[in-house]
């Protein structure tokens, strides 16, 4: 395993090595492109968020080839930008290509106003037209082409007002439709595409790729100008619609962005090694380890254990509640009574985290809402270990304890329980161990994580552990996926990764589809009431148990830039896969002078 870190090590080195000096490693997909010596010290060195061993598809810039994950990894903060972006730390719109939008009464019709003097980087003007052209193709395209089906779904049409004007008019009532598919730019990803260029091409075929006539056209500060298996480089243009137009104070002060591929395990060292600024999140441990190595090296918080920042998810035990005996809700209860959340934050996450009771991250946004559930029934109660409560759950539920100290069936039968999780995932021993504690005679899964999330998708567990992503501003946002319209029929599939449970609860989708209709606000007092009244039937019938909060222990390097997002500046949410770390890059000044 030495011999073989050690030889990624060293091609990853040669990798940066080679791009920094403007050469190329192999076969050229751009041999006739000559580019400029720019010195480390204005060098911005990115390894984007997805593990490889290689650059995925370096002739392919399709915004919606998700699968190649190039818009994920460097597009969305070099060439594309958004027309919205939003500080998740305080749920701020921050308007970009557009100035704003207003909704209609009903909520189904959104007036997207476009913002005056934006630019393609090859001079033409972007308007209503390019946006109207983008919805359209994407539902064209649908089911085939990344994010065509959530168009198809929602939206009916996108008509052309003025050249700065866009209404789209949706098949549904969709009060947070445009902050989450417009604004939000983490799995929902709206890349306006210029209609000139993509206007007669096959969306699910063209690459958007020749470096002579400057594709990819966008309207980022930055270019590509050189691409193949081993780095990706983007270079600062000469203009910017934006710094023309005072929406940013200056072009950005990065000269060259060089996205190189890395596999997890090397990435520790790269960052000791200054060999890149910017990356994929690593353990705790590490980071404290490698700081030692290099002092430049920065976090989210300037002390731990708890590093990093929240991103909206939660680490949970999910259920499947079709499937005996975690049908059965005193059991559901008397798991979550056997779990000392305190010793999971310490022992599995090194105290990197904090506890959770509720599927809700603790974004300012979702605080306003949680600061007024303290009464909620049975909130208060989840976070309380209680082998005492254990006993009494199971016991009033028939259960009983055979002559080995475990929990057995009512008819005696022994009560055999799975624990699934993903390999590496260090919950999985502690969460087991404190299972056996409370007499519970429990197995520990430890799968790969494909083979856990096709087991999840096909219902074949009875409980795994993973995060439950969803809520960034409104509790609706995860507590959606405990509706009844998730729960597959016994032997199909979810349609949902983020609603494994299969939990239906015809009281609890009445509550959900009234909220669905109401723009959420922590000052409406009938919004807040439903949402006190999901979250008391969430905490009785416990489809999920949230155990803590997800928090990524992000690094950036400091030797060469600074101005990085913090707690004390927080500017913008700090994960790179997000669109609006696009903001980050511009903000970054250089260390050296």
């Amino acid at each position: 395993m030495k011999t073989t870190l050690h030889f990624g090590r060293q091609l990853f080195r040669l990798a940066v090595a080679t791009a920094l000096a403007g050469l190329m490693i192999g076969t050229s997909l751009a041999t006739a492109q000559s580019i400029p010596d720019v010195p480390r010290n204005r060098t911005l060195i990115s390894q984007g968020w997805d593990f490889h061993n290689q650059v995925p598809a370096p002739d392919n810039f399709n915004p919606y080839a998700g699968v190649l994950l190039h818009q994920r990894n460097s597009l969305h903060y070099t060439v594309n930008e958004a027309l919205f972006y939003t500080n998740h730390n305080t749920n701020e719109l921050i308007p970009w290509q557009a100035e704003g939008y207003t909704y209609n009464d009903d909520f189904t019709e959104i007036t997207i106003k476009l913002r005056d003097g934006v630019k393609w980087s090859d001079g033409e003007a972007f308007d209503a037209e390019d946006v109207a052209f983008t919805f359209g193709m994407l539902k064209a395209a649908a089911p085939d082409l990344m994010f065509s089906s959530a168009i198809a779904e929602w939206v009916k049409s996108a008509e052309i007002v003025d050249p700065l004007t866009v209404k789209v008019t949706l098949t549904k009532a969709g009060p947070r439709w445009a902050a989450d598919f417009l604004a939000t730019g983490q799995s929902t990803r709206f890349v306006v595409v210029p209609k000139h260029i993509w206007e007669g091409q096959d969306p699910m075929t063209f690459g958007n790729f020749d470096l002579a006539k400057g594709w990819p056209v966008g309207t980022g500060p930055f270019k590509l100008v050189k691409t193949d298996s081993s780095s990706v480089i983007y270079d600062l243009r000469d203009s910017w619609w934006a710094a023309d137009a005072g929406v940013a104070k200056a072009l950005p002060q990065v000269q060259r962005v060089v996205y190189v591929p890395a596999t997890q395990e090397a990435m520790p060292q790269l960052f000791a090694g200054n060999q890149i600024d910017m990356g994929r999140s690593i353990q705790p441990g590490q980071f404290e380890a490698i700081r030692f190595q290099n002092q430049g090296l920065v976090s989210w918080n300037t002390d731990g254990p708890v590093w990093g920042a929240p991103d909206g998810c939660t680490f949970a035990i999910r259920f499947n509640t079709q499937k005996a005996p975690f049908d059965n809700v005193a059991l559901r209860q008397a798991i979550n009574a056997a779990i000392d959340r305190n010793q999971v934050v310490n022992l599995a996450y090194e105290g990197s985290v904090t506890q959770a009771v509720l599927p809700v991250s603790s974004y300012q946004g979702l605080l306003d809402y949680v600061d007024q559930l303290s009464d909620v029934p049975g909130v208060a109660e989840l976070a309380a270990h209680s082998p005492e409560r254990v006993a009494a759950l199971l016991e009033g539920a028939g259960f009983t304890k055979n002559g080995d100290g475990k929990w057995a069936n009512a008819d005696g039968s022994p009560l055999q329980i799975e624990l699934q999780v993903a390999q590496g995932d260090p919950i999985g021993p502690v969460l087991s161990q404190q299972l056996q504690n409370a007499g519970f005679d429990s197995l520990l899964s430890v799968q790969q994580g494909t083979a856990l999330t096709e087991a999840m998708v096909a219902g074949n567990f009875q409980m795994n552990v993973g995060p439950h992503c969803g809520s960034l501003y409104d509790p609706w946002q995860t507590l959606e996926h405990f509706h009844s319209k998730y729960a597959a029929a016994e032997g199909e599939s979810s349609k949902n990764l983020r609603a494994p449970t299969r939990y239906a609860n015809p009281e609890l989708d009445a509550i959900l589809d009234r909220m669905e209709q109401m723009q959420p606000s922590p000052a409406n007092a009938e919004y807040v009431e439903l949402v006190k009244q999901a979250t008391a039937i969430f905490a009785r019938d416990l489809p999920e148990i949230s155990l803590a909060e997800e928090f990524h222990t992000l690094v950036f390097n400091a030797t060469y830039w600074t101005g990085y997002p913090n707690a004390e500046n927080p500017y913008v949410a700090p994960y790179l896969p997000w669109e609006g770390f696009a903001m980050v890059v511009h903000n970054l000044t250089p260390t050296q002078p």
